[in-house]
């Protein structure tokens, strides 16, 4: 009787699971809703989704767009982004318009949006092809048709494009899906199907079981060893327990999906939905992540490009500032010494930390490290954007210091605000932030300034007293003929024009970026004294000649990172990072040269 239940219980298993496959297997699509974008003005070469219009319905949206002349273009960021990069031009617009059609499905409304040129003075449209934008967090192109879903957070909009010229494409619609595909009995007919086939294997087994018992007397032989009667048993008790463990946990599988269950409840609780409390005025930061490793590997591409063919036009499309003016002059040398090292390099990626400044404007600024968090000296930049239509440039790059911690940041949700030069807030205004640590390098902890300071801790100046105290100890042993000293070397260092960046921490402090220039001086003290530089080839790049009577003074710099406290702040101001490199070097002018033009 055991077996014939068993057979049963097999029976019912297979029909409710082959029920609740069936069920899945048979889902219908949901009811879906689609809205044609017809363009107010077909001969516009740019067509944008308002935020509103993609999220009529919640979930995610398909758009489809169909070209047969020209290549489709699409990209998606902020609404306020796309409308500003195309404020300077006329657009179509589609909106969401009041109320519903008749048959509940929402109302897309299209209109012309005219040029309002509301960030003209921040700069000028180089290009009207919106490929490569950096506003774009995403950008996509195919040729004839397009068809994507997205699923959008709030405030992004679509820019639908063919190269900026050409009208935009023309058959464009939108799709929301407006129901959930659910198979409501599909998992607990499967969970009862499995519940049905434990029953009919321990049915099986305790058949199986009753029909051994009922053998009639077996013949004598060699009886199995207590081993061998332990480790049967063990077996079977194993066997027993592993097919109910498959069927349980295929019992549970079939219940992991929440659509495959009825909604029971009757009168639901609403969860809250955690969100991020702003006040409305407060601005949104100018990069995303998304933005920031795109943009990246855009400069990374670009630099290196540019540093195989020393070609500083090129690398001008993501260099400005002190970072362009050391790679130009790097260049220039190269051009002469063709070994010549060329300064720090910009991985592809990944973005290790970004701060990107809160701001809805122009310029933006942000804070990137590229390279693992692990590397041993990973690369800290500034870079900005001048205008909606330019690309993010970098102003201030280097390596940052080995075991270097950063101080705490906003999270890049967040953003930071800039500080400006002249801010009293900071224990030194990052207007006087180099000419201050000038000050540091000239006379160590021995400066008026030492207590602001961590002198102990700080890389770059250790680095350029050991290169200092080098070039002396080498230049002493040349300059020194029968014990008597034909030459002198000097040690200068000051601030350079150029504007600091600085981006808010989250203790109020900054993360500040100068520039910088120490300097040599040779100069003969004999009057017969000659200064020869056979063996620099970058020297005589910039002066043109092996040896000098007059003397010389070479140029180098820096781009330093620092970590600048709130002046209520016990912490130090800290060094995070910099790079270094020759700048220039001049021969001195003689004397007697100088007087005789004064007085002619």
């Amino acid at each position: 009787m055991r077996f014939v239940w068993a057979v049963v219980a097999f029976l019912v298993a297979v029909g409710l699971i082959g029920t609740g496959v069936a069920r899945l297997a048979l889902a219908s699509e949901p009811d879906t809703v689609t809205s044609p974008i017809a363009a107010a003005d077909a001969e516009l070469p740019y067509t944008v989704i308002d935020a509103d219009v993609l999220s009529a319905y919640p979930g995610q949206q398909g758009v489809t767009i169909t070209d047969d002349d020209d290549e489709i273009f699409v990209s998606y960021g902020r609404t306020s982004d796309i409308t500003a990069w195309l404020s300077d031009t006329s657009y179509n617009h589609a909106t969401l318009a009041e109320g519903r059609a008749e048959n509940g499905e929402p109302r897309v409304s299209v209109d012309v949006v005219e040029p309002t040129n509301e960030y003209a003075d921040t700069g000028e449209r180089v290009w009207w092809n919106p490929r490569d934008s950096d506003l774009w967090i995403e950008q996509l192109t195919a040729d004839g048709s397009l068809q994507r879903d997205f699923a959008l957070p709030e405030g992004m909009s679509l820019l639908v494009a063919a190269d900026g010229n050409a009208p935009a494409p023309s058959e464009v619609s939108v799709t929301w899906q407006t129901g959930e595909i659910t198979t409501p009995w599909a998992g607990p007919l499967i969970a009862a199907g499995c519940l049905a086939l434990l029953i009919g294997l321990i049915f099986w087994i305790l058949g199986f079981i009753h029909l051994r018992r009922r053998r009639g007397p077996r013949r004598k032989g060699s009886a199995p060893s207590g081993r061998g009667r332990r480790a049967s048993r063990g077996s079977a008790r194993r066997a027993m327990w592993a097919i109910p463990t498959v069927t349980v946990a295929g019992a549970l599988l079939a219940g992991c999906t929440p659509s495959a269950w009825p909604d029971l409840s009757k009168d639901p609780t609403p969860t809250p939905t955690p969100s991020v409390s702003t006040a409305p005025d407060a601005e949104m930061p100018a990069l995303t992540d998304a933005q920031a490793e795109r943009i990246v590997a855009s400069m990374a591409q670009v630099l290196g490009d540019a540093d195989r063919e020393t070609d500083i036009e090129l690398g001008s499309k993501r260099l400005t500032g002190a970072a362009y003016d050391m790679r130009k002059t790097a260049y220039e040398i190269r051009g002469d010494v063709e070994d010549w090292k060329l300064p720090v390099a910009l991985p592809e990626g990944p973005v290790s930390v970004l701060l990107p400044q809160a701001n809805d404007g122009w310029p933006r600024t942000a804070l990137m490290v590229v390279g693992d968090a692990d590397e041993k000296n990973p690369t800290i930049l500034f870079a900005s954007q001048q205008s909606p239509w330019e690309t993010y440039k970098i102003s201030y790059m280097g390596s940052i210091v080995a075991n270097t911690e950063l101080p705490q940041l906003a999270p890049a949700w967040m953003g930071a605000v800039v500080v400006p030069p002249e801010s009293s807030f900071l224990e030194v205004t990052p207007a006087d932030l180099s000419g201050t640590y000038a000050d540091i390098v000239a006379h160590g902890e021995e400066s008026e300034y030492a207590e602001l300071f961590d002198v102990e801790g700080d890389a770059f100046l250790t680095a350029l007293n050991d290169k200092r105290k080098t070039t002396l100890d080498t230049f002493n042993e040349s300059a020194t003929t029968d014990d008597e000293q034909t030459a002198e070397m000097t040690f200068d260092q000051r601030a350079v024009d150029g504007d600091p960046v600085a981006l808010a921490t989250f203790d109020s402090g900054a993360i500040v970026a100068v520039p910088f220039l120490d300097s040599e001086t040779l100069k003969p003290t004999v009057d017969d004294g000659v200064i020869k530089i056979p063996d620099a080839p970058e020297i005589e790049h910039f002066v043109g000649e092996e040896e000098t009577k007059t003397g010389l003074t070479t140029y180098y710099r820096s781009q330093l990172f620092f970590y600048v406290p709130a002046k209520a702040s016990e912490e130090k101001i800290r060094m995070l990072g910099f790079s270094y490199g020759l700048a220039d070097a001049t021969l001195i002018e003689d004397d007697t040269d100088e007087q005789s033009d004064e007085e002619n």
